[in-house]
């Protein structure tokens, strides 16, 4: 299955996302202080939902890139920040679970995407316990 894109061009739009998910973070028992390794299969089937609005995309240009995106696991409805890091090793897909209320953190979201997402690479949970 190939991964479906989508735009969330307003704030109701992205509520409305995470409403949907609500189910999927009822038991979880991962961190948001931590990321995981994703595999190809992932990159490939998770939908991805670009924040194209306000203040994100802003924020997308201060932190060097074309846009701010999250990828939904189509298999448990989780909504994840990502990163596909390129940097001296085979391409690494950096997940990390994420809430609506650190989404609306400006500052949580400057940080983890600045340089290159360097902080999704950061403090990698190699046994998460949880399926993506």
């Amino acid at each position: 299955m190939k991964s479906k894109k989508h735009q969330i061009n307003n704030l109701e739009m992205l509520e409305v996302l995470f409403r949907e998910s609500e189910a999927a973070y009822v038991d979880f028992q991962g961190s948001y202080e931590k990321s995981i390794y994703g595999t190809h299969q992932h990159l490939s089937e998770m939908s991805v939902y670009e924040l194209a609005f306000s203040p994100y995309i802003e924020l997308a240009k201060e932190c060097g890139m074309g846009s701010i995106s999250l990828r939904r696991s189509n298999k448990t409805g989780r909504i994840y920040l990502w990163n596909v890091n390129l940097g001296g090793h085979a391409p690494k897909l950096e997940l990390r679970p994420v809430s609506l209320e650190r989404v609306l953190d400006l500052a949580v979201m400057k940080t983890l995407h600045d340089n290159w997402a360097y902080l999704l690479g950061c403090n990698i949970d190699l046994e998460p316990g949880y399926e993506i």
